[in-house]
């Protein structure tokens, strides 16, 4: 056999090799894809006792202090600032104990409530109807399960993110406004210290 045969042969055997090497690289890299795209969304903490009223719901939102304290359903229709629909269930269903905490850190505006309401699951519903109408999106990265953030697009001047979940009889509101990163970062970091306080009692 003739060197440049085999020097053809060597190049031939080299080239499936590769060809073989690259090919098992894709397809490892699909699968790990298609796991990552299909994953669940991450659990909230477990759930703990109920809160024996809507203060205790609530950690203290960081920044310095803004409007709190408790409010009432007619001041929920007139004052205090939440998506129609939701207000439209919380009337239809009745509210009780309600309670606010604002905040503001870095020209982020921290709002978190929690109102006693006979329909908690219609209430978070509807509060992702009113987000959606405002044109904000579901947000994966930050959402888990039972818990639903909803954010504004990159870019947009004025950035809002927001979330409602069940906490036995009562719905908490997590929302941050404000302008830039800074928004998402401290509703993140905020959402997380409201779940270790008071995890959803149903995910």
């Amino acid at each position: 056999m003739s060197s440049d045969v085999r020097r053809q042969r060597r190049e031939l055997t080299l080239g499936i090799t590769i060809v073989v090497v690259l090919m098992l690289g894709l397809a490892v890299s699909a699968t790990g894809f298609l796991v990552t795209r299909n994953a669940g969304l991450a659990d909230p903490p477990d759930a703990k006792p109920a809160p024996e009223h809507s203060a205790l719901a609530l950690v203290e939102p960081p920044g310095a202090p803004g409007p709190s304290g408790p409010f009432t359903l007619a001041s929920l229709r007139t004052t205090v600032s939440l998506p129609q629909p939701m207000v439209d269930v919380l009337t239809t269903a009745g509210m009780s104990d309600g309670m606010r905490k604002t905040g503001v850190q870095s020209e982020v505006t921290v709002g978190l409530y929690a109102m006693t309401t006979g329909d908690p699951e219609g209430a978070v519903k509807a509060f992702g109807e009113g987000e959606e109408l405002q044109g904000l999106t579901t947000d994966r990265d930050l959402s888990l399960e039972g818990v639903e953030v909803y954010g504004t697009p990159v870019g947009v001047p004025l950035a809002r993110f927001g979330t409602a979940y069940v906490l036995y009889d009562r719905v908490v509101v997590v929302e941050t406004t404000g302008v830039g990163d800074a928004t998402r970062d401290v509703f993140r970091t905020t959402l997380r210290r409201q779940l270790d306080l008071a995890p959803p009692s149903e995910s």
